[in-house]
C-alpha cells in the first residue's frame, strides 16, 4: 500500500520515502497523507498550493494500484485505498501466516537482556511488584516475538542490610525451622516481627550490622550460609508465584555475587579521580560541578558495599559475560537518578556499551487508601490479588457456562484472572501511576483483559460453528464491503506496524491500545455483519476468514503481552 502511494508521489514530482508517509487522525481524511511543509520550505510555497498542484499532477492518473482516490486537504496530500480490492489479499497473508503475522520480515537481530522483577528476598511479593513484573515480561515477549533473543533476568539484593535483618531475625526466633508455609510469606512474618522488635530494643539494628559485614568483608562461612539458605526458601516462594502467572526467568543474578567485582569498579573509579572519599568515610563518585549530578555513594566507611557497589559489578558481567547488544533494567522511576549516575560513571570510565544500558522507568501502583508497607506488614500480597481475581472471575465464567466442567471453570478464571491484572497495569502509559481497583479490572466491557479474552472466544465460537456448518473460509476478493468489515480489515492490517512502534519505542502499551480497537472493531463486525447468515456463499466465506484473521491478529497480541487467547468463556 505505502509503495503504490509512493509511486503515485513519484508520477508527481515527489520523491519520497515511507518514513514521509503519516496516518491522518479520522477516516474521512483517507487511509494516508503526505504532509508539504518541507517540500514548502524548499520551493519556497505555500504548503497548500503544493498539495494542490500535487493532486492536479495526478489528475486522470486514478485510481491506480491501491490507491482509489487522492485529496488535497490543507497543507495534505490524501490518499483514500481502494479496501474492496485490498481486503482479499489482506486477510489472506494474515490467516497464511498465522502466529507470524505481526513479525517484521527483515531485523537487525540483537541479544537483549530484560531485567525485571526484582523482589528483595525477605518478604512476599505484593501488588507494587505487579507493574515491574508484567512490564518487564511484556517487553520480552515484544523483542522475542519481533526476532531478538531475550534474556529474561531477576536481580536478587541477597546482600544487603534487610536480608541482614532477616537472618538476625531467624537467628533469634526460628533458629533450625523450616518454612511452614510458602517460604516467602512465612520469612516476611519474622522480617516484620524483627521491624516491630527493634523500634523497642535498638541494639537489633547493631546486630543486624554485624551481620551484615560479617556476609560482606569477613565472610564468616556460617553467616553467609545461612544467608543463602534463607534467600533461597525466599526465591522458591517468588517461583510459586511466578509459575501462577506464566512467568520464567532465564536467570537469577544475585548481588553478593558482584560485591567484590563492584569493588574493583571503585577503586579504579579512585584512582581516576572520578571517585573520593568523604568526610563520612564514605567513597562518594562523580563530580557535581563536572558531571551535572549529585555524587552518589558506592562503598561504606567500614568496607561494606551498598546495591549501587553489586550492580557496577553486576551491570559490566552482563555485557561481558553474555556479549549483550542492549541490557534494559525494569525498574521504578524512584532510581532515575541513581540511573543517570551510574551510566554517567560509567561512561567516564570509558565503557562503550554504557549507551546501550537502558533504564525502562515506569511510576507506582498505588491503593486507594494509601501506600503500602512491607516493613510493617501493612501490603497488598501479589498472591492475595490472583486468588482474589480468580475468584471473582470464577463467578462470572460460572454464570456465562453453568454446564462446563469444574477443571475447565477453573481453568479459565485463572486466566481471566491474570489477564485481567496484567492487561490492568500493561495499558497504562509506564510513566503514569495506577491506583488499584478489583472492579474496573474484571469488567467484560470496555478496556480490559476480559473484554480482549471475550473477543477471541467470540471468534473461536464463530470457528466451531462453522466448523459443524461444514463452511470453509475463504479469504477471496469481495466486490463490496460493509464499514465495519471494511474497518475491522484497516485496523488487522496496522499490527505489523504498530508492533514496530511498540518495539523502537519500547511501550507495551501500544499492544494494549491495538488489542482493544481491534476488539471494540469486532464487536461492531459481529453485531452488523451475519457471519453464516451472510447473504452469498462469497460474503459468509470472506467474513469467516476474516473471523479467522481477527482471532489470529486477537492471539498474537494477547500472548505479547502475556495472557492466555481463551477459546471458551
Amino acid at each position: 500500500m505505502e509503495k503504490d502511494v509512493i509511486k503515485l508521489l513519484k508520477v508527481a514530482g515527489i520523491a519520497a520515502t515511507a518514513d514521509k508517509l503519516e496516518r491522518p487522525p479520522q477516516p474521512e481524511l483517507g487511509d494516508m497523507s503526505f504532509p508539504c511543509f518541507e517540500l514548502a520550505k524548499l520551493e519556497k510555497k505555500n504548503p497548500a498550493l503544493i498539495a494542490q498542484e500535487t493532486v492536479a499532477r495526478l489528475a486522470g492518473k486514478l485510481p491506480s494500484g491501491a490507491v482509489r482516490d487522492v485529496k488535497a486537504m490543507g497543507a495534505y496530500v490524501n490518499f483514500f485505498l481502494d479496501w474492496n480490492k485490498l481486503s482479499g489479499g489482506i486477510v489472506k497473508g494474515i490467516v497464511a501466516k498465522a502466529d507470524k503475522y505481526g513479525k517484521p520480515a527483515k531485523i537487525k537481530r540483537e541479544k537483549i537482556m530484560v531485567e525485571f522483577s526484582q523482589p528483595n528476598p525477605v518478604h512476599s511479593m505484593h501488588i507494587g511488584h505487579a507493574r515491574g513484573t508484567f512490564l518487564g515480561a511484556g517487553l520480552s515477549n515484544l523483542f522475542e516475538f519481533v526476532g531478538h533473543k531475550v534474556i529474561r533476568a531477576n536481580y536478587m539484593n541477597d546482600c544487603g542490610l534487610q536480608v541482614a535483618k532477616l537472618v538476625t531475625a531467624y537467628q533469634m526466633w526460628a533458629e533450625g525451622k523450616k518454612p511452614e508455609e510458602k517460604p516467602d510469606v512465612w520469612l516476611w512474618k519474622y522480617y516484620v516481627r524483627f521491624h516491630d522488635e527493634a523500634e523497642k530494643d535498638p541494639a537489633l539494628e547493631a546486630t543486624a550490622r554485624e551481620n551484615l559485614r560479617l556476609m560482606d568483608v569477613v565472610k564468616d562461612k556460617k553467616v553467609v550460609a545461612l544467608r543463602d539458605r534463607i534467600v533461597h526458601w525466599c526465591v522458591d516462594g517468588f517461583e510459586q508465584t511466578y509459575r501462577s502467572v506464566g512467568i520464567k526467568f532465564d536467570t537469577y543474578l544475585y548481588e553478593s555475587r558482584f560485591r567484590d567485582r563492584g569493588k574493583t569498579v571503585v577503586t579504579a573509579a579512585l584512582k581516576k579521580g572520578i571517585a573520593f572519599e568523604s568526610p563520612e568515610k564514605t567513597i562518594v563518585a562523580l563530580n557535581p560541578e563536572r558531571d551535572k549530578l549529585p555524587g552518589f555513594v558506592v562503598l561504606r566507611s567500614d568496607g561494606t558495599g551498598l546495591y549501587q557497589t553489586s550492580d557496577l559489578g553486576a551491570t559490566i558481567y552482563k555485557f561481558e559475560h553474555y556479549k549483550l547488544d542492549k541490557a534494559i533494567w525494569v525498574v521504578a522511576n524512584a532510581q532515575n537518578l541513581y540511573f543517570k549516575q551510574v551510566k554517567r560513571l560509567f561512561e567516564l570510565l570509558g565503557y562503550k556499551w554504557e549507551k546501550n544500558a537502558i533504564h525502562f522507568s515506569f511510576d507506582l501502583v498505588r491503593l486507594p487508601e494509601g501506600t503500602m508497607s512491607s516493613r510493617k506488614g501493612k501490603a497488598v500480597l501479589l498472591d492475595d490479588v490472583l486468588a482474589k481475581l480468580t475468584d471473582m472471575a470464577y463467578e462470572e465464567v460460572s454464570k456465562r457456562d453453568a454446564d462446563a466442567k469444574e477443571d475447565a471453570k477453573r481453568k479459565t478464571a485463572h486466566a481471566i484472572g491474570v489477564g485481567a491484572l496484567k492487561y490492568a497495569i500493561e495499558k497504562i502509559e509506564p510513566d503514569k501511576g495506577i491506583t488499584f481497583d478489583f472492579q474496573a479490572m474484571l469488567n467484560f466491557e470496555g478496556n480490559t483483559g476480559p473484554y480482549l479474552q471475550y473477543a477471541h472466544t467470540r471468534c473461536a465460537s464463530v470457528l466451531r460453528k462453522a466448523k459443524a456448518a461444514k463452511v470453509k473460509p475463504n479469504p477471496a476478493k469481495v466486490r463490496w464491503l460493509m464499514p465495519e468489515e471494511q474497518a475491522l480489515v484497516k485496523a488487522l492490517a496496522d499490527f505489523p506496524t504498530v508492533v514496530e512502534a511498540a518495539t523502537k519505542d519500547m511501550r507495551i502499551s501500544y499492544i494494549c491500545n491495538y488489542a482493544f480497537d481491534v476488539a471494540t472493531k469486532f464487536s461492531s463486525f459481529y453485531n452488523a455483519c451475519p457471519v453464516l447468515k451472510a447473504d452469498s456463499k462469497e460474503q459468509r466465506e470472506f467474513r469467516l476468514a476474516l473471523v479467522v484473521a481477527t482471532k489470529t491478529v486477537l492471539a498474537n497480541a494477547l500472548r505479547v503481552l502475556g495472557m492466555d487467547p481463551i477459546e471458551r468463556m
